[in-house]
């Protein structure tokens, strides 16, 4: 695995009222923001630098974004990012905690070409942004004439838990993460299996793990 080095994690302040994705609301304190602790917490550990932007998710979506984009760029000042993480909600044409939609997508990927590595990982721990032609999908096709070899964006395929949905697609191949180059469809109850145990890592590893190291230690 190649640890990130330099991450910008951003996920929202505040829960969100009760509904069918969100019964118990307390989406913000009982699944995005542990998520992002988790995160920050493992790679710390390795020596990585990663920086934390608890966006407040009551302000107009004009501002949210703003603020996201403010934070990301004052942190780049250290050095580009090889990982911009997103705990928060997410639907098929964009990722509704953070502000952005389709007609922002812009605003996003100008800020992860000046903020991040050629190689840059997105990763979405988001709802539903890498159906096919979403929001990940997207990302992926603003960054192709710019990035290079390794870089992706990654997000769920469906509605599920902020970070242990097992239904993963990488871009720019849209391939689901269980199938990619050598892992065999064997694999993919395994995969489950580690996605869904609150003591495994994987969830966090596998955006920078090789499809090798990912079938080897499932």
């Amino acid at each position: 695995m190649e640890s990130p080095q330099r991450s910008f994690v951003f996920y929202p302040m505040h829960n969100q009222a009760p509904d069918i994705h969100n019964p118990q609301g307390n989406d913000a304190t009982g699944a995005f923001q542990p998520g992002a602790a988790m995160y920050e917490k493992y790679y710390k550990k390795l020596g990585c630098d990663v920086t934390m932007y608890k966006f407040d998710n009551h302000l107009p979506a004009d501002q949210r974004r703003a603020q996201i984009l403010n934070a990301l760029c004052i942190g780049a000042a250290g050095g580009w990012y090889d990982a911009i993480v997103y705990f928060g909600h997410g639907y098929k044409d964009g990722m509704p905690s953070a502000g952005f939609g389709l007609k922002s997508i812009d605003q996003l990927t100008n800020a992860v070409w000046a903020c991040g590595q050629y190689s840059v990982k997105v990763v979405l721990y988001a709802c539903s942004c890498a159906v096919d032609g979403g929001y990940a999908w997207r990302i992926s096709e603003a960054m192709k004439p710019w990035a290079q070899e390794g870089y992706g964006v990654y997000g769920h395929l469906s509605a599920g838990h902020a970070f242990m949905n097992p239904q993963v697609r990488q871009y720019p191949n849209g391939g689901a993460v269980t199938g990619i180059k050598t892992a065999p469809a064997g694999k993919i109850p395994a995969w489950c299996k580690a996605l869904g145990d609150p003591k495994s890592t994987l969830w966090m590893r596998f955006p920078f793990m090789t499809a090798e190291e990912i079938e080897a230690e499932l």
